[in-house]
């Protein structure tokens, strides 16, 4: 990747392996994506797809039930009406019946069934695992006309932050009910899921490169990423670890509290510390989350909303 010193904004070559896995993904659109490593506990994934299991077949035996008591029964049930007229309603209801289950079965149960039990049934839980998906329709493009907009580069990486921890919130992934009719609600990409591991297990890119990102596209071919992951930049450790401090001890997490500060204080014995830009140190503390059972991100989330609201 080339970049300016210290940018968070960076711009593949077009010749590098990674463009090329992009490209080969990327809609007529150019709608990118937004890329993270999910390092929760196996645990904690087995439970999300055991709900989500559930709520499939749920939804899969619901929609059974509909078309077997609009196609069949009502038919036989519209009392005396003519023949033709009797064929003529069945036939309306059928189809506007049959093109809502499709509508709810592309979205659902289809991609879960083909793509996240094939994901399982292959690879099974691991402890970093891939995600990939489309960024929401609002995001723009990551170009230099959208970050001048913005008076600093922060403030257009917490704007791509905030709309893209959203997006990838795990309470829409398959398991929230409601979030089934949400502009917001969100599937895998599943066959960029797939050629991503077989990429990685064959060398041609690093997992690492795949770490919480939104990659976009321009009209000449370039890709562009904006690496979310070093959001936390924006302030030193002790400031982070400052505004944490309260959420942690609340919820009786004293140890993961006591850990962070003893890694900071090995990592500099400078007053303040700067946020390192490798992934190692980020991906050491997201480590200490899962181990928790928190995300970090969405914890970071959380936390710096109510410090400072949008």
């Amino acid at each position: 990747m080339k970049s300016t010193a210290f940018s968070r904004f960076k711009q593949l070559p077009r010749s590098s392996l990674l463009a090329d896995f992009l490209s080969r993904h990327d809609d007529p659109l150019r709608s990118g994506f937004i890329t993270r490593l999910d390092r929760s506990p196996v645990a904690v994934k087995r439970v999300t797809f055991i709900k989500a299991l559930a709520l499939n077949v749920a939804i899969l035996l619901f929609v059974l039930c509909v078309a077997m008591l609009s196609f069949i029964h009502d038919f036989n049930f519209m009392g005396t009406l003519p023949l033709r007229t009797k064929f003529v309603v069945w036939a309306i209801q059928s189809t506007v019946i049959a093109s809502a289950i499709i509508i709810l079965l592309r979205s659902t149960t289809i991609p879960f069934f083909f793509g996240e039990c094939r994901l399982r049934i292959m690879y099974g839980f691991r402890p970093s695992e891939v995600i990939i998906r489309k960024p929401p329709a609002p995001t723009s493009t990551l170009n230099n006309n959208d970050r001048k907009s913005h008076s600093t580069e922060d403030q257009c990486m917490e704007q791509y932050w905030r709309t893209a921890i959203r997006a990838i919130n795990p309470k829409f992934l398959y398991s929230n009910t409601s979030a089934i009719l949400s502009l917001e609600y969100w599937t895998v990409e599943y066959s960029a899921v797939f050629d991503a591991l077989r990429s990685i297990s064959a060398g041609e890119i690093d997992e690492e490169s795949l770490e919480f990102s939104i990659w976009k596209q321009n009209s000449e071919g370039v890709w562009t990423v904006c690496e979310l992951w070093r959001m936390h930049e924006i302030m030193t450790d002790q400031q982070e670890v400052a505004v944490f401090k309260t959420f942690l001890a609340q919820s009786g997490k004293d140890g993961l509290l006591a850990i962070w500060e003893d890694m900071i204080s090995h990592s500099s014995s400078s007053e303040i510390t700067e946020r390192s830009t490798s992934p190692k140190s980020y991906q050491a503390m997201v480590d200490q989350f899962a181990r928790e059972g928190l995300d970090y991100e969405t914890v970071w989330s959380q936390v710096s909303e109510k410090a400072w609201p949008s």
